[in-house]
């Protein structure tokens, strides 16, 4: 009876496992007494893709908002980058916070993006950054700016990383997290939307994905599994490929 119950125990803990992970929020996070703004921040969202924090305090008498956007599992060979696109969604004329580390240094600073295949290269934004810098520890990355809103508080928001190459930004990687790590946010009310597909695809890359490939690697082996371990493995996958 216990070796029979052995596999399903097994599988268990391993979804039990992902969506623990998958349930760690910003809420949770607790900023460093020396970060470089010394700000409360008094709202945050997690993002569905890319291992992606976005923290902020909206002031309304100034208009300007302190944001913290951490990415987080990274090392010192990557670059990260959090914009605002004022006119449409997408990559296409963003107004980019970019960092990375260079000489074991932070560095930070903006870019606004014209077009695709961009190489990351400084220039003043459509929108003023009072305060911008960047911090790397325990493998995550985080970018610390202010932010002067011009007219509406909701704004599209796009964030990305990808690879240095001889301590330059080179392209980012267009796997499915990177093409749709882009939504909307409403700094005023918190609200966000990154689109119900995004979640649905961190939930089949993260979770069934793994789920049925051991299903079908481990379960098929023993009997009183038979034929359970398929049809767990038939549903995970084609959930996946739908």
């Amino acid at each position: 009876m216990v070796d029979s119950l052995r596999p399903v125990l097994f599988i268990t803990l391993f979804v039990s496992l992902f969506i623990s992970i998958s349930a760690q929020t910003c809420t949770t996070h607790v900023f460093p007494s020396n970060n470089q703004v010394s700000t409360d921040f008094t709202s945050c969202n997690d993002l569905p893709v890319l291992n992606s924090f976005i923290h902020w305090k909206y002031d309304p008498a100034t208009r300007r908002v302190h944001i913290a956007y951490r990415h987080t599992n990274i090392d010192s060979s990557r670059w990260i980058a959090w914009a605002i696109n004022p006119t449409a969604k997408g990559m296409q004329g963003s107004q980019a916070l970019v960092a990375y580390q260079k000489d074991g240094q932070m560095t930070a600073y903006t870019s606004p993006i014209t077009k695709y295949g961009t190489s990351l290269a400084e220039g003043k934004l459509s929108f003023d950054v009072p305060n911008l810098t960047a911090s790397f520890q325990n493998r995550e990355m985080t970018i610390f700016a202010t932010i002067q809103l011009e007219n509406s508080t909701v704004v599209n928001q796009v964030w990305q990383e990808g690879p240095l190459s001889n301590g330059v930004p080179t392209i980012h990687s267009m796997a499915p997290a990177n093409r749709q790590s882009m939504g909307s946010l409403d700094f005023l009310s918190g609200q966000s939307s990154t689109g119900v597909h995004g979640v649905l695809n961190v939930v089949a890359w993260g979770i069934l994905m793994p789920v049925g490939a051991i299903a079908a690697r481990y379960l098929r082996v023993f009997n009183s599994m038979d034929p359970a371990w398929f049809y767990v493995h038939i549903v995970t996958q084609t959930f996946f490929f739908d």
